[in-house]
């Protein structure tokens, strides 16, 4: 496909542009540009010594395992448990973990309120 006279000059000036700032600047700039029947993308990469204009994408994190049973029961929000306390196990769906409680709602429509130092087990039903 043929580029228009004002495509052409448009290149012409982004060729430009690019090449002042990469002597000129120490940004990196990101160009992109849409035209009906044209479409350029250019990644202008100048000083900040990293040597391709483009930020750098940080590494993926990887999950962390629970080391507290208040992270665990955070984890199983909303998930059918069984929670054994010295009065005797719960079971129903983890509603809620608060700082040092759970609420937990059994079959019945119940609400149970458990303090999280009293539980001895916590499993996923």
């Amino acid at each position: 496909m043929a580029l228009t006279n004002r495509q052409t000059t448009l290149l012409g000036l982004l060729n430009q542009l690019s090449q002042n700032l990469s002597t000129n600047s120490g940004l990196n700039t990101d160009v992109s540009l849409d035209l009906p029947g044209l479409d350029v993308d250019v990644d202008i990469g100048v000083g900040g010594g990293n040597g391709g204009g483009t930020i750098p994408t940080p590494p993926p994190t990887t999950p962390t395992t629970p080391t507290t049973l208040r992270e665990v029961l955070v984890g199983l929000v909303n998930e059918q448990v069984q929670v054994t306390t010295p009065f005797g196990p719960v079971t129903g769906t983890l509603l809620v973990v608060k700082d040092d409680y759970i609420v937990i709602i059994e079959a019945s429509g119940d609400q149970v309120l458990v303090r999280i130092d009293k539980i001895e087990l916590v499993s996923e039903v």
